[in-house]
């Protein structure tokens, strides 16, 4: 039954009339279908693990897992497909070394981290990986106060470089190694940084909506492009805030290019910089114009092809 309806809209009646049962005596044997789900955890699933696991553990721990998917699976489902895109867009070794630097935060500073940071961080060293072959780098003008300010978030972007250098056999620039540090200052619960956090949320937000409409797109949260478009918001939003955006150190020659190839989202970028304006009183450099186009870009063609 779970196999033709999903266990979310499998119902009681579903059970007993493929089992040929009355709800009587399934009732008398079970309490609903997540009792149903917990003997099938015990006597199929639990069984086979190995004496060295607590079993009532790990069955509950599934248990829990499927009610939670079941009571928002909206939200599980898009997260699961962004992990299968990305899976399907770099190799393992970037989770592993995710993983590795994930790992190393946990244990050495206990850092307590939301779980959005694997993908993010995952996407953006093999992103990372991917422009530096290219010679092109994104820098940031706050890795000084990242060290000073915020040592052992700092510390932690330092031994992913490390891992980094030598699985890839590259050095990472102080820059990126800043725009590290920063996936772990976003990503901690509870944290200093939370009403900043909340700014930077809220102006996301409204980027988004201006998307939205200039770009005629009702739904965007999907995909890879989306993801890495809000980890690059997130952080064009932060250099904002600090009075840090990018210089305009681009061949302009290069930008004319790139801008002339994308004239719908070299608008809606335009519309965005004349928001960030009227609210906080200062223009976007035309570098920060320029990656905010090259990203809204990434995002349309990925959309394209979900249409086709």
């Amino acid at each position: 039954v779970v196999c033709k309806k999903s266990f979310t809209k499998t119902t009681i009646a579903d059970i007993t009339q493929e089992c040929g049962m009355t709800r009587e005596n399934f009732y008398y044997h079970f309490r609903d279908k997540y009792d149903i789900l917990g003997w099938v955890c015990r006597h199929q699933l639990v069984a086979n693990i190995p004496e060295k696991y607590d079993k009532k553990y790990v069955e509950d721990l599934i248990i829990y897992l499927v009610r939670k998917i079941n009571e928002d699976y909206k939200f599980y489902r898009t997260v699961v497909r962004d992990v299968i895109r990305l899976a399907a867009e770099v190799g393992e070794e970037y989770f592993n070394l995710t993983k590795s630097v994930i790992s190393y935060a946990v244990e050495t500073y206990h850092m307590k981290l939301m779980d959005h940071i694997y993908l993010a961080l995952t996407d953006h060293l093999a992103f990372t990986e991917k422009r530096l072959r290219q010679n092109v780098v994104i820098e940031n003008f706050y890795t000084a106060d990242l060290r000073r300010f915020n040592p052992e978030e700092y510390d932690v972007a330092c031994y992913g470089a490390r891992l980094f250098e030598e699985k890839f056999g590259m050095k990472l620039p102080e820059g990126e190694i800043g725009n590290i540090a920063f996936h772990f200052i976003n990503a901690q619960q509870d944290g200093q940084f939370e009403e900043r956090n909340r700014e930077i949320d809220e102006v996301v937000g409204q980027i988004l909506n201006i998307v939205r409409y200039c770009m005629k797109i009702s739904s965007l949260e999907e995909g890879i492009a989306y993801s890495r478009m809000l980890t690059h918001l997130r952080l064009f939003v932060s250099r904002l805030l600090r009075g840090q955006m990018t210089d305009d150190d681009q061949e302009d020659a290069l930008r004319r290019k790139i801008l002339e190839m994308c004239p719908e989202e070299y608008a809606c970028v335009r519309r965005i910089g004349r928001f960030i304006e009227q609210k906080y009183g200062k223009p976007i450099t035309e570098q920060e114009e320029l990656y905010l186009t090259i990203h809204l870009h990434q995002l349309m063609t990925e959309k394209k092809k979900e249409v086709e």
